[in-house]
């Protein structure tokens, strides 16, 4: 029997991937191990690899389409095996534009041409309808445009490449049209299911950071402790705090069930050129403060190579994102499911606040915790918090 290779899952929040290039064709033999096409999520980019030996009997999609996690890909085995008609519509998370002019548009009959090569500038007036649409919409000529569909066809993507590299004869300089890449797509996605899907609620508070700023101008002059930043020392904290507090170190895994963690796998958000990623400290509550800071260096290298394994990129009991290095003094983050916290840091700022000697001017950071209502209420959310900015004013405690 062909044996079926599906689209690999890599979080539990994720449930589709992005088909960036086959590695293969259809009828090339492959053995165990050999790669047989790329995939690209919101948080890495990675090869899938045959468990299998024999020839690719079928492909069931192209180089850029976005397929749901867990669904047929391709078959393997071998010359004269049954291979499973599968509808490509009913597997896409995100379905691509063929599907979605299938769903809303009278089919085109197509007669395939030998004459005209694939690649060569269109006059002969082959469009698919959602490309004629947005043509029509923008004023685009669409003689000598390069087509890229099946049949020599223009499709919606060549007339976004034309209008954006401004290729056409009569482009609209008013509007500029821009599709979101299909890797943009997933992360939006994503995010609008955790909103969704979950009762979110942000409470916020001011902590001193003297103790955070003095302990740094110490590490500057240490040379083994010089690139110890105040987000490794925040994220530092934040660890050690979260394993007195297992009920927001936790996942909603169904409408009915909380797994509490004891040990603190702490997700750091790290900002790449693909988007956001968020790679995983590993029992970070047990780790030194040189270790979270190397550990994290070395993940947040790898994700803006794009190299990250997905490994490190999952298993997340919490998570943090510091946007004080772009001077965000506070902001609202959005959970990363099944998470029930996360953790926004903001910029160093001043703050003022009356004590028995007077007014006291002092150096602050505001803290953001956005939290799922549905497992933890606003009370013991809040005491999570306090006990956090506490630790933080009292660093010293932890070294």
């Amino acid at each position: 029997m062909a044996n079926i290779v599906n689209m690999p899952r890599l979080s539990l929040n994720e449930d589709s991937n992005l088909l960036t290039e086959w590695l293969v064709n259809e009828g090339d033999s492959v053995k165990e191990g050999d790669g047989l096409f790329s995939i690209e999520t919101d948080k890495s980019s990675l090869v899938v690899y045959s468990d299998f030996t024999g020839i690719v009997l079928k492909k069931y999609y192209n180089d850029y389409e976005v397929v749901q996690a867990l669904t047929p890909v391709c078959v393997i085995g071998h010359p004269g095996e049954e291979i499973p008609e599968l509808s490509i519509e009913e597997n896409t998370g995100i379905n691509s534009e063929k599907a979605e002019e299938k769903a809303s548009e009278p089919v085109d009959v197509v007669v395939p041409s030998t004459d005209i090569p694939v690649g060569v500038p269109a006059d002969h007036g082959k469009i698919s309808p959602r490309a004629r649409r947005l043509a029509e919409a923008n004023g685009i000529e669409i003689k000598g445009i390069i087509p890229s569909g099946a049949e020599n066809r223009i499709i919606e993507a060549d007339i976004i490449a034309a209008m954006t590299n401004g290729k056409t004869d009569s482009v609209k300089k008013k509007e500029n049209v821009k599709k979101l890449p299909k890797i943009r797509q997933v992360i939006a996605k994503n995010m609008m299911n955790s909103l969704q899907n979950s009762a979110q609620l942000t409470n916020v508070s001011i902590f001193n950071i003297s103790a955070i700023l003095d302990y740094r101008e110490r590490c500057k002059k240490d040379e083994k402790l010089s690139g110890i930043t105040i987000g490794d020392m925040i994220n530092y904290v934040v660890a050690k705090t979260l394993s007195e507090f297992p009920y927001i170190n936790a996942h909603m895994v169904s409408d009915t069930e909380v797994v509490e963690y004891g040990e603190v796998n702490l997700g750091v958000a790290v900002d790449t050129e693909r988007g956001l990623m968020v790679p995983t400290i590993a029992d970070a509550s047990k780790k030194s403060l040189s270790q979270i800071s190397a550990e994290l260096k070395s993940m947040a290298t790898e994700c803006q190579s794009g190299k990250i394994s997905p490994e490190k990129l999952s298993g997340g009991t919490f998570t943090v994102s510091n946007l004080g290095a772009l001077g965000i003094r506070m902001f609202t983050p959005i959970l990363n499911p099944p998470q029930v916290g996360i953790l926004g840091v903001g910029c160093t700022d001043y703050a003022m606040k009356k004590t028995k000697e007077g007014i006291l001017y002092y150096p602050s950071c505001t803290l953001s915790l956005t939290y799922d209502h549905r497992v933890v209420d606003g009370a013991p959310a809040s005491r999570f918090l306090k006990k956090l900015c506490e630790n933080l004013e009292n660093f010293e405690q932890y070294i």
